[in-house]
């Protein structure tokens, strides 16, 4: 009954997300923990900031290409699904 809304291609993605949102989680958490650096590097007020800064610079990129990958397998399945009805 759902394959017939859904492709074979749309249903595999589907099932995939819980997986691929790992990498965005990873990111909140590091930019989140960000704020929080002066427990990691107790010295410098510069060091701190620049882990607190590369921290929240990397976990902004995780969430983006968690995001950009999730949009591309979508595509990927959606183009997949239209390829085998025609």
């Amino acid at each position: 009954m759902g394959a017939s809304i859904m492709g074979q291609h749309m249903i595999d993605f589907v099932k995939s997300i819980p997986r691929q949102l790992l990498t965005i989680i990873i990111g909140f958490v590091l930019v989140v923990n960000s704020v929080h650096t002066d427990l990691i590097i107790d010295g410098s007020f510069q060091a701190e900031q620049m882990l607190a800064d590369n921290m929240e610079l990397f976990g902004r990129v995780l969430i983006c290409l968690g995001i950009v990958q999730i949009l591309v397998m979508w595509y990927l399945a959606q183009a997949s699904d239209s390829a085998e009805e025609e």
